[in-house]
């Protein structure tokens, strides 16, 4: 009687073990997605990965090893239309892989609200509206060092990171800053 008792505790156990992982393994998928959001970038791209998911405007070329930034704005001219409402981005790269993507919205009814901006990026990544953490008007996501922000406090803005990249860079910057 005690063992049939023990392994249906254990059972129950194992069963409610991976009922509560299997949110969490969702979420992990959102740095090998491509998004529209993100402009259906990911981290590890090289440059001509990402010039082709851009298409012929902007033109993105990193020729060199270490870090690199790429920006572009479109305060005072028009974004191709691949970038309809972008109005300004950041990629950064280390050693030819992007591992920051960084993209500011034109102000759009689709990402009004920080509600809006969170409820389309889990659509389109494919993970759990729970899974954001939202504080002070911000959102975040975190798995698999991979960090997800959004906001929506002067425009929509949404940001993806590899933090182990950004973690080496930081430290790189820092060691160069000391020697100096």
């Amino acid at each position: 009687m005690n063992n049939t008792f023990a392994k249906l505790i254990l059972s129950f156990l194992t069963v409610f073990t991976c009922v509560n992982l299997a949110p969490s393994q969702g979420l992990c998928e959102f740095s090998s997605n491509g998004a529209p959001l993100l402009l259906n970038l990911r981290p590890g791209m090289s440059s001509e990965q990402v010039q082709s998911a851009l298409g012929k405007s902007p033109k993105v070329k990193v020729k060199k090893d270490g870090e690199r930034i790429f920006f572009q704005s479109y305060a005072e001219k028009s974004a191709p239309t691949a970038l309809k409402n972008v109005n300004a981005f950041y990629l950064r790269f280390f050693d030819r892989q992007l591992y920051q993507i960084e993209v500011f919205y034109n102000t759009e009814p689709d990402l009004s609200s920080l509600e809006l901006i969170t409820q389309s990026l889990s659509n389109q990544l494919n993970f759990p509206l729970e899974n954001w953490q939202i504080k002070n008007n911000r959102a975040a996501a975190n798995c698999d060092e991979h960090s997800l922000k959004a906001d929506n406090i002067l425009n929509s803005h949404i940001e993806l990171t590899d933090e182990t990249v950004r973690r080496k860079v930081e430290a790189i910057r820092k060691r160069d800053q000391s020697k100096k």
